[in-house]
C-alpha cells in the first residue's frame, strides 16, 4: 500500500509542475546555455568601458646621452658604459677585455676557467672531477670606491 501512495505522489508531483526543468525560477523563460571557455558570467550584464584618452600635450621624452669612453686595454669606444669596468690604473674598459687580460696573465689548466663574481672581483674557479667548483684564487679588479665615483661621473654626464 506504501508503495503505492509514493507511485501516485510522484505522478501528482509531475502533473502540478508548470514549467520544464531547464526554465528558470525568475522569469519562467529557459535558461541561456553558457558557453564553456567564454569567461564572461551570464548572470551579469555586459559592460562597454570606453578606453580614456587624456586632452593633455604629451610630453616629449628625454634623450640619454652616454659618455663615450675610450678603453684602456683595447683602445676602442665603448658603447654601453653600463657594461664597462674601471680600469686600476685610471679609465674604463670592457668587460670582455677584462676577462681576456685575466686570462693571459693566470696560467690556467684545462679544469680551470675565470669568472666574474660580483663587485668588480673574479675567480680561477677549478672544476672537480665530480662537477663541483671551487675558487682557487680572487681577483679584486675594481674596488667599491672606484666603482662608486664611476657611477657618479656617469650621472653627471648624463644630466
Amino acid at each position: 500500500m506504501e508503495t503505492e501512495k509514493k507511485q501516485t505522489n510522484s505522478q501528482g508531483r509531475q502533473k502540478r509542475r508548470t514549467r520544464s526543468k531547464k526554465q528558470s525560477k525568475a522569469k519562467g523563460t529557459p535558461k541561456e546555455k553558457v558557453k564553456k571557455g567564454s569567461g564572461k558570467n551570464s548572470l551579469l550584464p555586459e559592460q562597454h568601458h570606453k578606453p580614456y584618452h587624456s586632452n593633455l600635450p604629451q610630453l616629449p621624452v628625454k634623450k640619454v646621452h652616454e659618455p663615450k669612453e675610450t678603453c684602456v686595454i683595447c683602445g676602442e669606444v665603448i658603447e654601453g658604459i653600463a657594461s664597462a669596468l674601471t680600469h686600476p690604473d685610471g679609465g674604463f674598459c670592457h668587460f670582455d677585455c677584462v676577462l681576456n687580460k685575466i686570462k693571459e696573465d693566470e696560467k690556467l689548466s684545462l679544469l680551470q676557467k675565470v669568472s666574474y663574481i660580483g663587485k668588480g672581483t673574479f675567480a680561477v674557479v677549478n672544476q672537480e672531477e665530480d662537477g663541483s667548483f671551487s675558487f682557487t684564487k680572487k681577483i679584486v679588479w675594481e674596488s667599491s670606491e672606484a666603482f662608486a665615483k664611476m657611477k657618479q661621473y656617469v650621472e653627471e654626464i648624463k644630466k
